[in-house]
């Protein structure tokens, strides 16, 4: 059983000293910090650096046992071959964790591994935890604790969580996560695990009450029935979404050289998967867009979809793309046909399901009418909109706008799952404002609870994915 109160500890930090702090450009106790002061951090930082008196305007103190208090967290941001007489520090100094953020350990090789064996041996005696070496730390908006890098993160704080071995793809998700909506618990960048791993994480945020879901991205594990074990458990309460690396021979070989995990069979990683009732995820992109929908509309939103869009070619891609991830676009009842043959009597336009309103864009005032008849439909559980914005915006101009209005609106009033695919076809070195329109949309209809993609494959495909959860406690269909 994973001691929640010692990553608390670490995770809500109230005081952070930073080894290796510097003013020099790239280095990374230079780059750490200013991401802490720039982000804000709510607690007190102390800089360490015997060559330097003030660092960022901050003090700096020459050692660890120098500083007025001993720091809840240490971080770590000095070569491999220096971090022990660091360690001993914090040992005798009742620190209560610490974050490596240099590679060099036990990816490196025999020397490697046994500098790891010593920081694992101090970090018993002094009663800290470690998380990495080879890692990018910690992300939790409430603190306002920031990854390397992550000064432009969002600092609204939410119900998600991610754990990663990897500090660049950490970084991806908080910023991207951004750019989404999404709203996150913490993020934390966990490298060769010699002490905190996936499975104590998975299982801390499986028991925080402020988390509400949990992903994660993962070369490897050193104990795969303890990890099996607690992803069966936090699986049973809340959604869990895997990102697993190292299925072939080749990235097996990449995933040993970077955080010298073993990546295991990817047949047995499939059936653990499946057995324990988690989503299993491709990518950045996928991620993201699996917690988008969680987030939104709730674990399992529902596969029965109404696709809403303009253009026969593209209902029928769409109806082909749900079908092989095991969505259904089911027929309409004759009551909603009936009230859809009314509102579309005109030429290019097709009642049904797929529902082709004939033109990338309408009058706002009838799209917001096209919805309310065909939202309400008992056999639906999601819609799904389709609009290329260049294309509507040669329509309508500003009336974009009012469509993404109504959009949320229905979606409202209907208490129906929207999703909606926006996407600009206009990509040229002249078409920025067509591309920031996009932006603007995206970012209006997040903060209505509508996830938005830009393409719908990925859309069809991120929600089979969050379809995959077993019947949890706390599952919505739609919002």
């Amino acid at each position: 059983m994973t001691d929640a109160r010692s990553l608390d500890a670490i995770i809500n930090a109230r005081s952070l000293a930073v080894v290796g702090a510097s003013e020099k450009p790239m280095k990374f106790g230079s780059l750490f910090l200013r991401s802490q002061l720039e982000f804000g951090f709510k607690g007190k930082i102390y800089p360490v650096n015997p060559g330097e008196r003030e660092i960022f305007g901050l003090p700096s103190y020459p050692s660890l046992s120098d500083l007025p208090e001993a720091p809840d967290l240490v971080y770590i941001a000095i070569p491999a071959h220096r971090a022990l007489g660091v360690l001993e520090e914090c040992a005798s100094l009742g620190v209560k964790g610490v974050v490596i953020l240099a590679s060099g350990f036990r990816e490196a090789g025999p020397e490697g591994m046994e500098l790891e064996r010593r920081a694992l041996e101090l970090s018993r005696r002094g009663g800290f935890r470690i998380i990495g070496p080879n890692c990018f730390g910690i992300y939790n908006p409430r603190s306002g604790l920031a990854l390397l890098p992550g000064h432009d993160f969002s600092r609204e704080e939410g119900p998600l969580a991610f754990i990663s071995q990897s500090g660049g793809y950490a970084a991806h998700v908080g910023r991207l996560g951004k750019d989404l909506g999404l709203g996150f618990r913490a993020i934390v960048s966990y490298g060769n695990a010699c002490d905190v791993d996936e499975a104590d994480l998975l299982d801390y945020f499986g028991g925080d009450t402020g988390t509400s879901a949990v992903a994660c991205y993962l070369e490897g594990t050193r104990d795969g029935r303890r990890l099996f074990r607690v992803l069966k458990d936090v699986a049973s309460r809340k959604p869990v979404v895997i990102w697993k690396v190292g299925k072939t021979e080749a990235s097996a070989r990449a995933v040993a050289s970077h955080t010298g995990s073993l990546a295991g069979s990817p047949w047995l990683w499939k059936g653990i998967l499946r057995q324990c009732g988690v989503a299993e995820s491709r990518g950045v992109e996928e991620t993201c867009g699996i917690l988008s929908i969680i987030q939104h509309l709730g674990p399992n939103p529902g596969k029965r979809i109404l696709f809403v869009g303009g253009g026969g070619g593209l209902g029928t891609w769409a109806a082909d793309l749900a079908g092989e991830v095991g969505l259904v676009l089911p027929a309409l009842q004759p009551e909603t046909e009936e009230r859809l043959r009314a509102l579309l009597g005109y030429p290019g336009a097709a009642v049904g399901n797929p529902l082709d309103m004939g033109t990338p864009a309408v009058r706002p005032e009838l799209f917001w009418e096209i919805l309310l008849a065909a939202a309400p439909d008992p056999g639906v559980e999601v819609v799904v909109f389709d609009m290329a914005v260049n294309f509507a915006y040669d329509l309508v101009g500003e009336g974009v706008r009012e469509m993404a209005s109504h959009l949320a609106e229905v979606a409202e009033a209907t208490r129906k799952a929207f999703i909606a695919v926006l996407y600009n076809r206009a990509t040229g070195p002249d078409d920025l404002e067509r591309e920031r329109l996009l932006r603007e949309l995206r970012s209006f209809l997040h903060g209505k609870g509508i996830p938005t993609f830009t393409g719908m494959g990925e859309a069809l495909n991120c929600l089979a994915r969050a379809n995959q959860f077993h019947r949890l406690p706390n599952a919505s269909q739609g919002k």
